[in-house]
């Protein structure tokens, strides 16, 4: 009997669960707990602060899990590979047993053999394994080979010793446990091969799809030190990983995996969406096309399920890029339209009883993906065009500023770009494209630091002769330190006079340069002949540069100088940065871990920051993040600093920002155990020191991204006292006390909107009782009679009353009719009786005729127009050309 996917899956889970006692898992989220990864990339992901040894182990040390996975993004993408390929997939399950210090070779080895041929009915004289050969780091895994060899009974030629990069596993970064695996390979036979030659074709030889590996021990059992020497580790892990879909590719007995019950619904639906039959032979391009959309389609899927939105950074960017990859290729088979939200259902029938947060976001997957179709739809045909015409070119390169406005303008992914690029087989300039990105960047941020840092030669020198500036601001706003350079106009200088502006750099400062979000510092630095004002700091690699005027006296290179930051300024600055913290915490467990930070300004004046969140935020939802900042600050948390190794901040889990770019050594941030984030900008040492916070604006940026500004410490006091103010004084006007202020103004509402009822009710029937008066002087044109009229004292909604009850009861009628309502406003209304509209005559021509002359514009319906304009005094000019209008009209209709 042929095994499906989900039989697979649960003979796994249960052989471990049920035969070998392991704890069994749901999956983790694809945004993996600890925000340094992108996604979760592998089966390992959830349990590495238990192999650090940051965690206890799971009671009982031993548990099996179906990870879902995603290598859609970052140095992990197999995106290239997808479709083109017999088992390469942006998303897949990795079916894993772990062992934490628990079993290790002796059991694991032959129970993954007995799983395979016994409960998943594999052909035991098909599997094929690989070990660790040695080299001149580390023995051989002598070990294993014996267990698969003595053990198992496997046959030696059928044993395979390789190399490291095949079978030596971590560690994860420069120190930590590491240790050689074991993996399982199964033939597939001779028409998967690429070669009959043994020589040629095997396993370590080539790449072809005859020998597919389908499960990797990884087995720990030793640690790297900071020294590259290896020790054996006291406690031995155990880490598995076999795909899913190229079990089942086995079992099933199918060419490739989109051919498994995994995945071919979908395909098949993305065929009948573009009636397009799947073929399966090699080199059909229409397959390829087919295959990559339900990749990606079951991909989008799982990210939206797990909270991931579309935006231009981080999980969101690359779920953006999936989408509209998939568009790409669905535009190849002719789907111009929005579809992809269309596979959702299969996807779901497929997965959702496994993963029941499918079926439950069902409708906001589809909402989300379609979105971004549409959004990618109203500009990827220009796009395209744009695309092909520089393609058409004879360079082998293409230009990265025009790829940069393929991406700013039109919104094509750059991986997109060069993809199709490559297709047409030529290259792109990234370089230029880094730069043109930068370039806008710098332009269109907000608040950018204004003052233009000149002289990059002449820094670059500073840098390389007196190296990086030490900064001693983290722990004090005054200190001494030495001129390096001053630089004026882009060239070094040896002296600043009184009046003149430059850049100057100091040995060490405790002035803090821009970055991170949190603004320069601003201040003085002096000696006792002469005084600068420093107007902002900024960063130039490794150095603080302060733009400075002289106020007095003269400053020299090389002399001693006393540099004072503001303190009230920075103090001020130091509680928004805080705040920023406290935020980011708030608002992740509120909304959701998906949510980033996608931007930062900290000032003196206020805390300004941007995530990626794809709505607004309700009223309720943010005064609970308000509150929950609030109570950090009353709990008063500690507030500690830590540098760190680059490796060992991740391993903390800290919260560190995508896109920026970090040294060797950086700073940890912990907030109790509120907040854990990567920042080199200046804090409190206590959260109570913050003071109270208010957020006091909230609104969109940009398509996913939101901004939020808020107050902390004496400015959010300030802000409080002042709106408390402006409530009390409206509650003593309105004469009632401040928590009945809601209540009166509800019920002045309702009466101002009664009274505007009545007024207007009054208003119609005065406007009404002057079309007497207007069909009185009615001008008789041909069989069709014409008023045009100044209408004074009546409104505009009086005067389309007036206009559609005329033109209503009568069949020969044509009214235009002006009112000037003030100094610079016109009101214009035309109608036209129903057997004139059917013979041509138009009011809405007739309007836009009449309010150009006055300035101003408008239209509506044959039968019934109104516009508006802005100057009054054309307006019998105006009314005049339209009875011109309608006797021309006339006359050629004679």
């Amino acid at each position: 009997m042929t095994l499906t996917g989900s039989q697979i899956r649960e003979k796994f889970v249960s052989y471990f669960r049920d035969k070998r006692g392991h704890l069994s898992l749901p999956s983790a989220s694809l945004i993996p707990d600890n925000p340094t990864l992108l996604l979760t990339s592998a089966g390992m992901v959830p349990f590495v602060p238990i192999f650090l040894g940051l965690k206890p182990p799971t009671d009982p040390p031993r548990a099996v899990t179906v990870q879902k996975v995603t290598r859609a993004g970052g140095k992990d993408s197999d995106i290239e590979n997808i479709g083109r390929t017999q088992r390469h997939h942006s998303f897949f399950e990795m079916l894993g047993n772990f062992s934490f210090g628990d079993y290790f070779k002796k059991d694991v080895i032959p129970w993954a053999w007995e799983l395979c041929t016994k409960d998943l009915g594999l052909e035991p004289d098909r599997i094929s394994v690989s070990v660790f050969a040695g080299d001149e780091q580390n023995a051989a895994d002598d070990e294993s080979y014996d267990i698969w060899h003595k053990v198992v009974g496997v046959p030696k030629e059928r044993i395979h010793k390789l190399g490291r990069a095949d079978n030596f596993w971590g560690p994860p970064g420069p120190t930590g446990p590491c240790g050689p695996c074991t993996e399982l390979y199964y033939d597939r036979g001779r028409e998967y091969g690429c070669n009959d030659d043994p020589e040629k074709c095997g396993i370590g030889k080539c790449e072809c799809d005859r020998y597919l590996e389908f499960w990797n021990l990884v087995l720990m059992e030793l640690f790297k030190d900071e020294n590259g020497k290896f020790t054996p580790l006291e406690k031995k892990n155990v880490d598995t990983g076999s795909g899913l879909e190229r079990v089942a590719t086995i079992l099933q007995k199918k060419r490739n995996t989109f051919e498994t019950d995994l995945l071919f619904p979908i395909l098949e639906a993305v065929g009948k969406l573009a009636n397009v039959k799947y073929d399966g032979s090699a080199g059909n391009e229409k397959d390829v096309y087919l295959k990559i959309i339900t990749d990606h389609a079951r991909c989008v899927t799982f990210l939206i399920a797990d909270g991931v939105r579309t935006s231009n950074i981080g999980r969101g960017y690359v779920l953006r890029f999936i989408i509209r990859r998939a568009a790409r290729f669905g535009r190849l088979l002719g789907l111009n339209e929005p579809f992809i939200y269309k596979l959702v259902p299969t996807v779901v029938d497929i997965y959702g009883h496994h993963y029941p947060e499918l079926a439950q976001n069902k409708d906001l997957i589809e909402k989300t993906i379609r979105q971004e179709e549409e959004r990618f739809g109203k500009t990827i045909d220009r796009g395209m065009s744009l695309l092909e015409e520089t393609l058409a070119g004879k360079e082998s390169v293409m230009d990265g500023r025009a790829v940069f406005n393929l991406y700013a303008t039109f919104g094509f992914p750059v991986e997109l770009t060069q993809e199709i690029a490559i297709e047409h087989g030529k290259t792109i300039d990234m370089e230029g494209f880094a730069k043109a990105k930068k370039e806008h960047e710098d332009v269109s941020s907000v608040n950018k630091f204004n003052v233009i840092i000149t002289g990059d030669e002449a820094l670059g020198r500073v840098l390389k002769e007196h190296g990086t500036t030490k900064f001693t601001g983290y722990s004090a706003t005054e200190d001494k330190g030495h001129v390096v350079a001053l630089v004026q106009d882009g060239k070094l200088v040896e002296q600043l006079e009184e009046g003149q502006e430059a850049e100057i750099v100091l040995d060490q400062t405790p002035f803090y340069a821009e970055s991170g979000g949190q603004v320069g510092d601003s201040g003085l630095i002096s000696t006792d002949e002469g005084m600068l004002t420093v107007i902002d700091t900024k960063k130039h690699e490794g150095l603080h540069v302060h733009k400075v005027r002289a106020l007095s006296g003269a400053i020299e290179a090389n002399q001693l100088v006393n540099a004072l930051v503001d303190k009230d300024r920075r103090e001020q600055t130091v509680l928004h940065h805080s705040t920023a913290h406290l935020f980011h915490a708030a608002v992740r467990e509120l909304l959701g871990k998906h949510v980033v930070q996608a931007g930062s300004q900290v000032g003196p004046e206020t805390m300004r920051f941007d995530f990626s969140f794809e709505r607004q935020p309700t009223a309720k939802e943010l005064h609970q993040i308000e509150k929950t900042m609030n109570d950090w600050v009353r709990m008063n948390l500690p507030v500690k600093t830590v540098e760190m190794s680059l490796d060992e901040a991740k391993n903390t889990g800290a919260i560190a920002m995508f896109g920026e770019k970090y040294g060797d050594v950086v700073r940890v941030v912990k907030m109790g155990d509120a907040s854990l984030e990567f920042c080199g900008g200046t804090h409190v040492s206590s959260t109570g020191e913050i003071g109270p916070i208010k957020i006091i604006s909230e609104g969109s940026i940009s398509s996913g991204v939101r901004r939020v500004e808020a107050l902390s410490g004496p400015r959010a006091w300030l802000h409080i006292s002042q709106h408390m103010n402006i409530l009390s004084q409206a509650a003593d006007r309105l004469k009632v006390r401040p928590g009945d202020l809601i209540e009166q103004i509800e019920r002045l509402q309702g009466e101002l909107k009664a009274r505007e009822k009545a007024a207007a009710q009054l208003e119609e029937k005065m406007a009404l009782g002057k079309a007497p008066e207007l069909l009185a002087k009615a001008k008789q044109i041909g069989d069709i009679r014409l008023i045009v009229a100044t209408v004074d004292n009546v409104s505009a909604d009086g005067l389309k009353t007036l206009v559609e009850q005329m033109r209503a009861q009568a069949d020969d009628l044509v009214v235009v009719v002006g009112s000037a309502l003030a100094a610079d406003k016109v009101t214009l209304v035309a109608g036209v009786s129903e057997p004139l509209v059917k013979r041509g005559l138009n009011a809405g021509k007739l309007i836009k005729e009449a309010a150009t002359i006055c300035g101003g514009g408008g239209g509506g319906r044959p039968q019934l127009a109104q516009a508006g304009g802005k100057m009054p005094e054309k307006l019998a000019e105006a009314l005049s050309k339209t009875e011109a209008l309608v006797q021309q009209e006339m006359n050629a209709k004679a």
